[in-house]
């Protein structure tokens, strides 16, 4: 239960700054006093107030019985039914003694409200500057007149922003004690859980418990979390992480995970007879970064893993994010024009193709006016020696030293109503070696030229109405259209004849121009001016020259984007080939709020002339008070059948959130979880499952 303490550290701390009245004021606004009988003793400089007395201060609202208020020192002295609100924070209590200047104050009796929290106490005073104390009181997330759960408090000693000391304390359900600590303390700084307990089912894996435990909780330099998972069709997984910062040469993360696979090849252990294929799979990650000094930073990367499906098959969320993690070392150095860097890429999982820098070294000039000439030079020279490994071979395929010089002149410039920055350009690459082992120490040239052109055409029209909502306040009508031409002459040495390293050595022709013209409508709303409609098409045109691109136009793009209310938006983008008359992809996204957030509606559709068409739907809604409810479908229109849908159902239960979540897909099978998780702290998780990555389990909470 440690992770509940220290959730309940941090919720004394949050409940004392309500009931102690920390609230800072970021203007100093006046001091106004009501209440049916006001008088003013001018030999103390006081006011003294009886009757529904109200005092207020921006955000900050006093009421009482009678108050006694000092002008010189703006302290209050409130008696009888006593009430301190900001927000939906609110303390009630007998009698208060509150400091408007300082923001500070003492309670007595005080009944806290500051949802999801509550809680009660006897006193709560401020002992020094930076320390405050919390007597004979109780702590609760349940918002019932009789909370099902609380933890009551003999004393607790809190330094904000450092620690909290408890003691004596008791965590009750109902009336019946179930732990008791004679003293706890607990930092503050930090808020991560200390256990995380994940059941579930899911097809791959069968039945699991994964599970993750917090060590060193009290250093800032270092935590360390263990975890230890078991899922029914491959058995016991083992891990290791541990963050740390040196505070001397930098901090990193070191991550290590392991399990000797045993693949029952069953849905079931009671179901298994045959024979068990064992295998041992693993990880080990390690990721440093190191600010030497201001201008220099170092940061490094190293990733082994025991084959390339196990983060596929045992961190999925990791494996979309990146399929082949790299391992590399990178140091980067700031001058006063330009930025040095050296990096370093090395293979270190063998069933992966690498190009390894072995170093590479670059240095980096952009835009840099000569004198004061307007004339713009950009400067970046590399050198890079080269191995490429491809997948399973121990060799190297191909090597080289190349050194790249890429160099460009841009004057730009305003030819009446248009924006011109025309360029010239030239690249020089040195080879040590070429595709043809015989072909030694060649040199490459490219030249290039081209120019950007823009202008800007607005209008403006009169028109305001707040017809169906719409709050227009004038019209204005933005064009802008324009064309980015390029040309690249032929390298002096055709890619061909070069070993493919990346994008240096794929130069080719290039002849084109690339069209746009974009349209916004805009209104006022206040001060903020608002895009309602946005609307871009553009084109790239090749020129019979260009190497790549047939000759005439290629790849149109629309995009279109529809606002006309903060709770609606309308989404729309194509891509079509004039060359052979395809629709290459066509999407569309539409997203309706409820405003008061009680639900919400999401409509999408997707098409790729290569893969398929898809429509995707989700639907979220506040049932009552305490259910919500949200469902997920995708539709597969191709097939004609269902893809996957999910559906996540929230209950309230006072203290807690229980989750129960469901989600099956055509392809991989099904999941079914229960969570739960501490009001206000979702970070406290039992349940949550790592492989639920769908808008119903990630946007549900916008209703809750």
């Amino acid at each position: 239960m440690d992770h509940l303490m220290k959730r309940l550290m941090i919720v004394l701390l949050l409940i004392f700054t309500i009931a102690a009245g920390v609230f800072s004021q970021e203007e100093v606004s006046p001091v106004e006093i009501d209440g049916d009988r006001v008088e003013f003793d001018v030999k103390e400089r006081k006011v003294i107030a009886t009757g529904n007395v109200v005092i207020t201060r921006g955000d900050v609202r006093l009421t009482a019985d009678k108050i006694e208020f000092y002008r010189d020192t703006e302290i209050a002295e409130a008696q009888g039914n006593v009430v301190l609100e900001r927000g939906g924070e609110r303390v009630e209590g007998d009698n208060l003694v509150y400091n408007f200047k300082t923001g500070t104050g003492d309670f007595e009796n005080p009944f806290f409200t500051a949802p999801p929290f509550y809680g009660q106490g006897k006193s709560v005073e401020k002992i020094g500057e930076n320390h405050f104390r919390i007597k004979d009181g109780f702590i609760t997330t349940s918002d019932w007149d009789n909370p099902e759960s609380r933890v009551d408090i003999r004393t607790i000693d809190v330094y904000p922003d450092d620690v909290a000391v408890g003691r004596n304390m008791v965590f009750r359900l109902g009336n019946v004690p179930v732990f008791f600590w004679p003293r706890y303390t607990e930092d503050l700084k930090d808020r991560s859980s200390v256990v995380r307990l994940t059941p579930g089912y899911k097809s791959e894996w069968g039945l699991f418990l994964l599970s993750r435990w917090r060590f060193d909780r009290r250093s800032e330099d270092f935590k360390t979390f263990v975890y230890v998972d078991y899922r029914e069709r491959l058995g016991l997984g083992l891990g290791l992480d541990n963050e740390y910062n040196t505070r001397v040469v930098g901090e990193g993360l070191i991550r290590t995970y392991y399990t000797h696979e045993r693949d029952i090849g069953d849905f079931h252990f009671w179901e298994s007879h045959g024979p068990v294929e064992e295998r041992e799979r693993y990880k080990a990650e390690w990721r440093h970064r190191w600010q030497i000094d201001e201008r220099t930073m170092a940061i490094s990367q190293y990733y082994k893993l025991s084959d390339s499906e196990f983060l596929k098959d045992y961190f999925e969320r990791e494996y979309d994010r990146e399929q082949n993690p790299n391992s590399y070392a990178l140091i980067t150095h700031a001058m006063p024009h330009g930025t040095l860097s050296g990096r370093a890429d090395y293979r270190v999982n063998r069933f992966m193709s690498t190009v390894e820098r072995l170093p590479e070294i670059s240095y980096n000039l952009p835009n840099f006016e000569i004198f004061d000439s307007n004339i713009y030079w950009e400067n970046k020279t590399t050198y890079s020696n080269l191995q490429r490994k491809n997948a399973g071979q121990a060799d190297t395929a191909a090597q080289t030293t190349r050194v790249d010089f890429n160099n460009e002149f841009s004057y730009p410039m305003k030819i009446g109503f248009v924006e011109a920055r025309p360029f010239v350009g030239g690249r020089h690459t040195y080879y040590s070696r070429t595709r043809d082992s015989q072909e030694q120490d060649v040199a490459r040239g490219v030249f290039r030229t081209g120019a950007d052109l823009s202008t800007k055409f607005y209008r403006i029209f009169d028109v305001h109405t707040d017809a169906w909502g719409l709050d227009i306040n004038q019209l204005r009508h933005v064009i802008t259209p324009s064309i980015a031409y390029l040309y690249q002459h032929e390298p002096t040495v055709t890619r061909d004849r070069l070993d493919q390293y990346d994008s240096v050595d794929a130069l080719t022709r290039l002849h084109r121009a690339t069209l746009s013209l974009q349209n916004n409508l805009q209104t006022k709303r206040g001060e903020v001016s608002v895009n309602l409609v946005r609307a871009i098409v553009s084109t790239d045109f090749a020129f019979t020259e260009d190497a790549v691109l047939p000759s005439s136009y290629n790849n149109v793009k629309f995009d279109l984007e529809i606002t006309p209310y903060d709770w609606l938006g309308y989404y729309f983008d194509l891509r079509y080939n004039p060359q052979t008359k395809t629709l290459e992809t066509l999407n569309f996204d539409l997203y309706i709020n409820d405003t008061s957030d009680l639900w919400y509606v999401r409509l999408s559709d997707r098409y790729h002339f290569e893969v398929n068409q898809t429509f995707e739907t989700e639907v979220g809604w506040k049932i009552n008070p305490k259910w919500t409810a949200a469902v997920n479908l995708t539709y597969d229109l191709d097939a004609g059948e269902k893809r996957e849908h999910g559906l996540v159902l929230r209950r309230d239960l006072h203290s807690w959130l229980m989750d129960m979540q469901f989600r099956d897909e055509r392809y991989g099978g099904q999941e079914i979880m229960i969570s739960f998780s501490l009001k206000g702290f979702d970070d406290v998780e039992i349940g949550v499952s790592q492989s639920f990555q769908r808008g119903a389990a990630r946007r549900a909470g916008e209703v809750y």
